[in-house]
C-alpha cells in the first residue's frame, strides 16, 4: 500500500495542462488524506478563493513548501 505524500495544513496547487481541471489560480492547503480513489490516492483541498472544498488525485498536486512551512500562504503563485 502506498503512503499519501501531503499531509493535513500542506500548502499544495494544481498542475497545470490539458484536460486538467479548472481550478482557481494560487495556493490550496490540503484538509484531509482519503482513501485511493480510481485515480489513486485523493486530497480535500480547500483555496481562500473559492467557498467550496475541492477533491483532488495526489497526481494532479505539486507541493508548494515544505510540510510544516506556512509561508508560501501569503503569496500567490499563478
Amino acid at each position: 500500500m502506498t503512503a499519501h505524500k501531503f499531509a493535513p495544513g500542506n500548502l499544495v496547487q494544481f498542475q497545470r495542462g490539458f484536460l486538467q481541471p479548472r481550478t482557481a489560480p494560487g495556493v490550496y492547503t490540503v484538509v484531509r488524506a482519503l482513501p485511493a480513489g480510481a485515480d489513486g490516492l485523493q486530497y480535500q483541498v480547500q483555496s481562500d478563493r473559492e467557498p467550496y472544498g475541492r477533491i483532488a488525485p495526489e497526481h494532479q498536486l505539486l507541493a508548494v513548501a515544505p510540510p510544516g512551512d506556512t509561508r508560501a500562504a501569503q503569496h500567490t503563485f499563478p
